[in-house]
């Protein structure tokens, strides 16, 4: 106790011996006589023995207030002071001796004011509340991770009580409804009003049946908010009875707007990713996926059959080549174009690779449907189109396949199109095949072909004869051709239009190009080695080895003797097109000291623009157009005019095919250059070749001589 006791009345003692045994502190305050009383439990509670120091000026208490409860403390304490009210109620937390905080209900009356109107007595307790506030404090913090998590999952709750129909909604399922007149109790009808009417016919007596059952509430609906907002909710209710409450539903309301919006966004790429792994970018077709899943759902439960066509896009690559990527893509495009078109009806066209296309018919058609629909885009397909200003050339060869049974099940309906398509080229391009088996066994006997070609190559059969050439006035020689050979160990000697078509298909056309030429540079130096004077050799060049970009690399590592070669290139298309690749090529040839000619000048296509293009310092005569010269005097002037021309543009001629003493005395009249052929000579192999030099250059050693 500070200061002298307060003598106090019999009640007073009473109603001190009661507070003290309840374990409140007691506290009395006479500010007029400078009297304070503090209870034993006033300093037990905050951990201060008898010798401690207490706060007796309002300004030192404050110092162990917690600074939280500061301002509401002096609001309290300025009421009091102002007279606006005697009665002292507030919490508060001061710190313990120990360090933490304990809290205090502090309760007391003004028991006397002075002449001023400031308290001048003041009397009550403080109650150690902290077990309670801290419950409190929890509770609030769940309400509020409660509120949070809520908010975040945008969910309002409401309950419905059955038996008066009144229905409560929490501010969160107003803000959900766009619902602004603050009023929670409600009418339990009102929610109805807000279903979506595309849904009402649903959830309305989906909603009667489970309330009138009793039953819990699961569904995803759609409301329309009072805003006229399209809002997607979950609803998820519990239906609980009990004496206390009675029959109701407790019940949660998710906003699940944002949900389905990802989830149709979600579907909407997924669909797009699917679409683009069934689907060609480029031309929007369907890609081999969709065509071979279409094609087993149809054979699965058809009985009509299907009809394939397969296209290949003719001189596409010299597109890409000349013309570059785009050009090459907007050809595609053009293609599709046309076949889209052209192909009608009950059909699938899709793009399966590269430049090539199938349709698929969803029904066996008859042949002269399917030949009508093939020339129809044949012809088209040959017309040029424009890409920019450039004018672009293309055709179609297509393979025609139909099978009326369910023997299309494994497949084989799309290897036969690919086979008639493979003698539709074959043809010459810009055709159309049906499918017949004699090409099947055609196919295997190329299989064939092809493993031993590999198998040849690997052995060493691939080789090389040489044809001599004579000059067309004197029969003297005047070079060779280096022609290619397959000495096929168990069939002998194999001509060249046996296995370079397969060559060809196989893609290793340019492997036997750079076969032939080191076998030619390898004889040359033994036959020089040999003392044997080498006269000009042509070596054949294929288009794909013109059109690589390394081969003037591939040239330069070889030690090739200015003069001594030409590269024949065969007459064909691609002479008339521009092609940077085989421009630099032909650039890189004339820079090693390598002829040029053109072989089998009259078969092809090349204008005299493209001869003058290249500058051939020979072109050959097809022995096509030789062979008749005797018999026909029609080819006889067709070919005197293929030497006028050659000789007007200064390039001298050889004729092929020379088989007969008249043909040597025709092509002598005409005038042309150089001869070839059966009739005075036949390939050799190189060792012959060298006998044969040898042999020559010595008759015409012994001429001089005599």
């Amino acid at each position: 106790m500070i200061g002298d006791s307060i003598s106090g009345t019999e009640t007073e003692s009473r109603w001190m011996t009661a507070v003290l045994s309840a374990n409140q502190a007691v506290w009395d305050h006479d500010f007029e006589r400078n009297q304070h009383y503090l209870s034993e439990t006033w300093r037990t509670l905050r951990g201060l023995s008898i010798d401690d120091e207490i706060p007796l000026t309002t300004e030192t208490w404050f110092t162990t207030i917690h600074e939280n409860d500061v301002a509401h403390v002096t609001q309290e304490w300025r009421r009091i002071d102002a007279g606006e009210t005697d009665v002292i109620n507030y919490k508060f937390r001061q710190r313990h001796k120990d360090g933490h905080w304990v809290w205090f209900l502090s309760r007391g009356r003004v028991v006397r004011r002075d002449a001023a109107g400031l308290p001048a007595r003041i009397v009550g307790t403080d109650t150690d509340i902290t077990d309670i506030k801290t419950v409190e404090l929890e509770s609030q913090r769940m309400t509020q991770r409660l509120a949070v998590a809520m908010e975040a999952a945008r969910m309002g709750r409401w309950e419905l009580n059955l038996d008066t129909g009144e229905a409560y909604w929490d501010d969160r399922l107003l803000q959900i409804l766009a619902v602004r007149d603050g009023r929670n109790l409600r009418p339990g009808g009102d929610w109805l009003q807000f279903v979506h009417p595309d849904d009402r016919d649903e959830v309305y007596p989906y909603l009667a049946d489970r309330v009138g059952k009793r039953l819990d509430v699961e569904r995803d609906y759609r409301i329309l908010n009072a805003d006229g907002e399209t809002v997607h909710i979950r609803a998820l209710a519990k239906f609980v009875d009990n004496p206390e409450t009675g029959p109701r539903y407790y019940g949660v309301n998710f906003d699940i707007s944002r949900d389905k919006l990802q989830a149709e966004e979600l579907e909407k790429a997924r669909a797009l990713l699917e679409y683009e792994s069934r689907h060609d970018a480029l031309t929007r077709l369907a890609n081999r996926r969709k065509l071979d899943e279409v094609f087993s759902e149809h054979i699965a439960s058809s009985r009509s059959g299907v009809s394939i066509m397969h296209f290949d896009i003719d001189h596409f690559k010299q597109i890409n080549d000349t013309l570059g990527h785009d050009a090459g893509d907007a050809t595609l495009q053009h293609a599709a174009d046309v076949l889209q078109r052209h192909i009608t009806g009950d059909a699938l066209v899709s793009r399966v690779g590269g430049d090539e296309f199938v349709a698929l018919m969803f029904e066996a058609l008859d042949e002269q449907a399917l030949q009508d629909t093939a020339e129809a885009i044949i012809r088209e397909m040959a017309q040029p189109f424009y890409y920019g200003a450039q004018k672009c050339a293309i055709g179609t060869s297509i393979g025609i396949a139909t099978c009326r049974d369910r023997d299309a099940e494994n497949g084989s309906l799309f290897i036969n199109a690919d086979l008639a398509l493979y003698e539709a080229k074959k043809a010459g391009r810009g055709r159309y095949r049906f499918y017949s088996p004699s090409m099947k066994e055609e196919a295997r006997r190329r299989k064939k072909t092809f493993d031993a070609l590999s198998a040849g190559f690997e052995k060493g059969e691939i080789t090389c004869h040489y044809q001599p050439q004579f000059d067309a006035m004197t029969l003297e020689l005047s070079g060779l051709e280096a022609l290619v050979r397959w000495e096929r160990e168990a069939f002998g000697l194999i001509m060249p239009d046996e296995f370079l078509g397969v060559a060809e298909d196989m893609g290793i056309l340019s492997e036997v190009d750079d076969l032939v030429l080191r076998r030619v540079l390898h004889d040359i130096d033994q036959w020089r080695g040999a003392g044997i004077d080498v006269p000009p050799i042509s070596v054949n060049v294929s288009a794909s080895r013109l059109n690589d970009p390394n081969f003037a690399d591939q040239l330069r590592a070889f030690d090739i003797p200015a003069g001594m070669l030409s590269f024949e290139l065969l007459e064909s298309a691609f002479l008339d097109t521009k092609n940077d690749v085989v421009e630099r090529n032909l650039r890189a040839v004339r820079d090693l000291g390598i002829h040029i000619e053109i072989d089998d000048f009259g078969s092809g296509h090349a204008s005299i623009a493209s001869l003058l293009a290249v500058s051939p310092k020979r072109l050959k005569i097809d022995h096509t157009l030789v062979g008749p010269i005797a018999a026909s005097e029609r080819q006889r002037e067709l070919v005197k005019n293929i030497v006028g021309i050659g000789h007007m543009l200064g390039i001298r001629v050889v004729a092929e095919g020379v088989e007969t003493r008249a043909h040597t005395e025709i092509l002598q009249a005409m005038g042309c250059d150089f001869l070839q052929g059966f009739g005075l000579s036949r390939p050799m192999d190189g060792a012959r070749t060298g006998q044969f030099l040898a042999t020559t250059a010595q008759a015409l050693a012994a001429r001089l001589q005599a």
